[in-house]
Formats: structure tokens, C-alpha cells, sequence
């Protein structure tokens, strides 16, 4: 849909560009200042018109850009914490294990050995997953900052947008007073 509205406003533009220099051309052949005027300041105004849409879809490719790239860092801190739980899981095996070994040998000491190496592991995941949050956050806020310069440039591209239409549109209608008082003197 997109695509075609872009498709759309470049024949729009196109077209306007044609037909400016069209009547600018007309204008100079027949000695009408107006018309050449108006020629010009259709081609300026479809001129402006195209930069403030071009200035729009990079805007928003910058926005998808930060999108997709929030929704990367989201995955990639998924995945991290569930490689720290995978982690914490297989030292917590490792423990379990080694305990069952030592069990004939010495139960006691067995027991304190096993409680030391669950409460590291506990200790080790929660900092593992405490530094992927982290990174994480930092990522997050990053890309959450750069979607937000990437919203206000869009904004900015599309309040100058609106200023260039303003102006083609005032200079339009000056151009029309302007041949409408040329035709009331000519008379």
C-alpha cells in the first residue's frame, strides 16, 4: 500500500513538473509573464513536494531500521538469559554429580561441598542473567532513543513538507493575482 501511495505521489510530482514547465514554456512563447510564473512555481512546488517525500520514506526506513533492530535486541537478550539458565542448569549437574561420587567417601563433606557449588551456581546465574538484563536495557534504551530521533526527524520532515506546500501555495496565488491583475491592466 505503500508502495503505491510512493508510486502514486511520484507520478503526481511528475506530472505537475510537466505541466509547469509546459506552461512555463507557453508562457515565454506567447509573452505571458503570469503563465511562466505559474510554470515555474508548479515546478518548484512539485520540486519541494518530492524532497519532503523523500525526506519522509527515509524517515520511516530509519524508524524500521530501529524497529527491527529493538526487536534483534530483545531476542538477543532472550537468548542470552535462557544460554544462563542453560549454563547454571549443567553446573548444577556438574555438582550433583561429583556430590554423588564423593557420597561414599565422606557424606558430611560431601553435603557442604554440594550446598558450596549450588550457591555459586545460583550466585554465578543470577549474575549472568543481571549482566544480560543489563546489556539488554542499554540496547533497549538505545534503540528506544534513536526510534524517538528517527519519529522527530519524520516529524520534522513532514511539518517541512507542509511549510514548502504552504509557500508553493502562496506563491501560486500570488502568481494568479499577479496574472490577473497583468490581464486587468492589459484591458
Amino acid at each position: 500500500m505503500a508502495e503505491e501511495d510512493a508510486s502514486h505521489k511520484a507520478r503526481e510530482g511528475l506530472r505537475k513538473s510537466v505541466v509547469g514547465k509546459f506552461k512555463e514554456v507557453a508562457g515565454a512563447l506567447t509573452r505571458n509573464d503570469s503563465l511562466t510564473a505559474e510554470g515555474r512555481l508548479e515546478q518548484e512546488e512539485a520540486r519541494k513536494r518530492k524532497e519532503a517525500d523523500t525526506s519522509a520514506q527515509l524517515a520511516d526506513a530509519e524508524a524500521k531500521q530501529a524497529t527491527d533492530h529493538l526487536e534483534a535486541v530483545h531476542e538477543a537478550g532472550r537468548q542470552e538469559r535462557a544460554a544462563a539458565e542453560r549454563r547454571a542448569d549443567a553446573t548444577e549437574t556438574r555438582a550433583h554429580q561429583e556430590a554423588e561420587m564423593r557420597k561414599h567417601e565422606a557424606e558430611r563433606e560431601q553435603q557442604e561441598q554440594v550446598a558450596r557449588e549450588k550457591a555459586q551456581a545460583t550466585r554465578d546465574a543470577a549474575l549472568a542473567e543481571q549482566r544480560a538484563r543489563a546489556g539488554e536495557n542499554a540496547e533497549a534504551a538505545d534503540v528506544a532513543a534513536d526510534v524517538g530521533d528517527a519519529h522527530a526527524e519524520h516529524g520534522e520532515a513532514v511539518t517541512d513538507a507542509e511549510r514548502a506546500r504552504l509557500e508553493a501555495e502562496q506563491e501560486r496565488r500570488r502568481a494568479e493575482a499577479l496574472g490577473q491583475a497583468l490581464d486587468e491592466h492589459d484591458r
